[in-house]
């Protein structure tokens, strides 16, 4: 079992191209139901947005396969740049 601050500070790694996409820094959850819809991913080389504007990525709940030790193993489509904002118009 891990909790929340121990997941935000894993590297969340796509497995369809062993990227390392950066790490969770924000949850969506349901509150009517009660569950995480997604995380979402600030841009990798990105410092508290001190660096410049960054796009979020959404990582949908069922996307993650594996919570490590020190990785979260997710499978996302190449579209994920795309998909924060879309989401959300949705």
């Amino acid at each position: 079992m891990t909790n929340y601050w121990d997941l935000m500070e894993k590297d969340v790694v796509n497995i369809k191209n062993g990227e390392i996409m950066g790490r969770f820094d924000d949850v969506e959850i349901d509150t009517k139901a009660g569950k995480i819809q997604a995380f979402y991913i600030e841009e990798a080389g990105k410092f508290m947005g001190m660096l410049g504007k960054s796009k979020a990525k959404r990582v949908k709940w069922e996307e993650i396969l594996k919570i490590g030790m020190d990785v979260v193993i997710v499978n996302v489509d190449d579209d994920i740049n795309n998909r924060a904002i879309k989401d959300m118009l949705e």
